[in-house]
């Protein structure tokens, strides 16, 4: 199977760091979440304590960015084995127009659950 390596992305190794510094942010701040919900409470977690912290807006600001970054980490990966795997050019021109179109709806859902719960 011969790949015709001028039609793929130029970009690869700007890609390729992008995914890793997103990993490390993902990490960061995936410990700062379980931090927040698990271990900076008074005994058992209860629902209208979840709900106090989600009414700080530096508590959504970060978990926003939270869901930003996991997006990002999330698609583009999947966007890399498409560009690696999928050959025909109009497939993955549709392919990466699904991937564009969950990855909006992903973050759409996300920011309405942060925002609307943080307006209670």
């Amino acid at each position: 199977m011969k790949k015709n390596f001028k039609e793929t992305s130029k970009t690869g190794a700007r890609v390729w760091l992008f995914q890793r510094i997103s990993a490390i942010i993902l990490f960061v701040l995936l410990i700062l979440h379980f931090v927040t919900y698990h271990f900076i409470n008074k005994g058992i977690i209860k629902y209208t304590d979840i709900m106090e912290k989600m009414k700080s807006p530096w508590f959504n600001l970060i978990q926003f960015i939270f869901l930003l970054t996991a997006v990002y980490h999330g698609f583009n990966g999947i966007w890399m084995m498409v560009e690696d795997y999928v050959h025909p050019k109009l497939m993955r021109i549709v392919l990466f127009g699904i991937i564009v179109i969950i990855a909006f709806c992903l973050l759409f859902i996300g920011m309405l659950t942060i925002f609307k719960v943080s307006n209670l």
